[in-house]
């Protein structure tokens, strides 16, 4: 509280689920946005699991050029909803002249437009900078066809010279991406069903709609209990009790403390008084 007013510290949790038993298989804290966040949850899954490659599903908000690629470059098939093109000016881009609309050549390194012009590239590399730091690099591609073209004012609003279309560095990866999304939109839809109903459980079963924590390691580490907490209670709905108590008891952790394995039994010893209650005051 600072005179009389209220600071709130807000967290963004990543979170990543296998489709098969609904369970965490990765989790983290992060104190900046989806866009930035991709490769690192996908990756510390794809560790957590010791697996070699598998399907990744995530929504458009972490839709990044460059994480996208680091994730492709790990095995990782990336199926990233598309962020929509839209253009804000009336008298510029027509939406049949947009972008996505000029196919690229890749063994001549050129676009042709939907009036059937082709888009040549010098072949230099420039660089888009955002505060201060290289965000990418990108190509130009032009034609002096524009300039004799009939439908130049669908194609670009520039009263003087004509349209130009930037190739960045991850083009490949994210028009690869692009195609698994269009081929895959049943697949894409089980996102929601795999990943979302954790959290519908977390805050609107259970009530956590905020961390009793504050600062990056320690709500990390709340939020990494809650998600424990998620996977014993979804665990006990799939293996039986013995199986999951044997599995626990061989279990060989990297490290040598012995606390969480006590904190695991007594979390499942709750678990069973509890439904022990439920169970007899039902009856």
């Amino acid at each position: 509280m600072i005179q009389g007013q209220v600071v709130e510290v807000c967290y963004n949790t990543q979170t990543a689920v296998d489709d098969k038993h609904k369970l965490v298989v990765a989790t983290h804290t992060i104190n900046r946005n989806d866009r930035n966040a991709l490769s690192a949850i996908a990756l510390e899954a794809k560790e957590n699991l010791k697996a070699n490659e598998f399907t990744l599903l995530a929504d458009k908000g972490y839709n990044n050029a460059r994480e996208i690629e680091a994730c492709q470059q790990n095995d990782l098939k990336t199926i990233v909803a598309q962020q929509e093109l839209v253009n804000s000016n009336p008298k510029g881009t027509t939406k049949e002249y947009l972008v996505d609309k000029f196919k690229y050549n890749k063994k001549n390194d050129t676009y042709t437009c939907p009036a059937g012009q082709t888009l040549t590239t010098f072949g230099t590399w420039h660089t888009k900078k955002r505060d201060d730091k290289i965000s990418y690099h990108y190509k130009k591609y032009r034609t002096p066809e524009c300039k004799n073209c009939p439908v130049k004012y669908l194609c670009t609003g520039k009263a003087k010279g004509g349209r130009e279309i930037e190739r960045s560095q991850y083009a490949e990866s994210v028009e690869r991406n692009n195609k698994n999304y269009s081929k895959n939109q049943s697949l894409y839809r089980k996102r929601q069903e795999i990943n979302e109903h954790i959290f519908g459980t977390i805050k609107r079963k259970w009530g956590y709609y905020y961390t009793n924590l504050i600062g990056l390691e320690k709500v990390n580490g709340e939020w990494s209990f809650i998600m424990l907490n998620y996977n014993i209670k979804r665990v006990l709905n799939i293996f039986t009790l013995d199986d999951l108590m044997l599995t626990l008891k061989n279990w060989k952790p990297k490290y040598r403390k012995e606390w969480l394995f006590a904190f695991i039994v007594a979390h499942l010893n709750r678990i069973i008084r509890i439904k022990y209650f439920q169970t007899n005051f039902a009856a």
